[in-house]
């Protein structure tokens, strides 16, 4: 995800509240953040990223990538 700038503590503090987030990882370059999600289905993915990610005041952009199966 893309942090507005000045709010990357902000943002980091309030995704720590947010159930099923397994992990948050601090970045630089094109992107602030990448985060590691574990869901039952897209549906709950969808609604976690949705109403719960992107509302988080200082986020200016998502992008969301899925794991491929290995096997």
């Amino acid at each position: 995800m893309k942090v507005t700038t000045g709010r990357e503590r902000a943002v980091f503090d309030k995704l720590n509240e947010i159930a099923g987030l397994e992990e948050i990882h601090y970045l630089f370059g094109d992107w602030d953040y990448i985060l590691s999600i574990r869901t039952t289905d897209t549906i709950s993915l969808s609604r976690l990223i949705t109403e719960r990610i992107r509302r988080t005041p200082g986020i200016a952009q998502t992008h969301t990538l899925i794991e491929a199966p290995t096997r």
